[in-house]
């Protein structure tokens, strides 16, 4: 039963991980959101800095998240576990995924701070339609949309 469990958090670990990593980065798309919004000098220059330190924070959380995994792998394939190590790492990768549910948040709110009360609604409809375009499942490649057969 501890067995199943573990494997399952190995396998946890590795689908959370591969497609925020597997994403391309599209700086067209930024400037067609930039143009959809309407946004003035000062606010892309508001936006791309609140992304810029979004994504720094980000790439240091996964970074993290990415050693963390290995270390759980390598306890995992250890012929005798160590149950407090095991549940150490899987502690600290969860406060990590907090840690980034937390920042997005706060990301978020700052967008809310630079843009009028339209323009947020319209970046939020933006981001939805984005996320639901290039949303995939684990196994489909990465940034491509679900065709509606899948």
């Amino acid at each position: 039963m501890k067995l199943n469990r573990l494997v399952f958090y190995g396998a946890l670990c590795a689908v959370l991980i591969v497609p925020a990593y597997a994403q391309e980065k599209r700086p067209e798309h930024q400037g067609k959101m930039f143009d959809q919004l309407n946004l003035n000098d000062k606010q892309k220059q508001a936006m791309e800095a609140n992304k810029a330190a979004h994504r720094g924070k980000v790439k240091q959380d996964f970074e993290k998240m990415k050693a963390l995994k290995e270390e759980f792998n390598a306890e995992l394939m250890k012929p005798k576990l160590d149950m407090g190590k095991i549940n150490s790492l899987q502690k600290q990768f969860k406060a990590l995924q907090a840690q980034l549910a937390d920042d997005r948040l706060n990301s978020i709110l700052e967008v809310r701070k630079i843009l009028t009360p339209d323009q947020f609604s319209k970046f939020i409809s933006l981001v939805k339609e984005h996320e639901k375009r290039y949303h995939f499942k684990a196994g489909d490649k990465a940034g491509e949309p679900i065709s509606p057969g899948k």
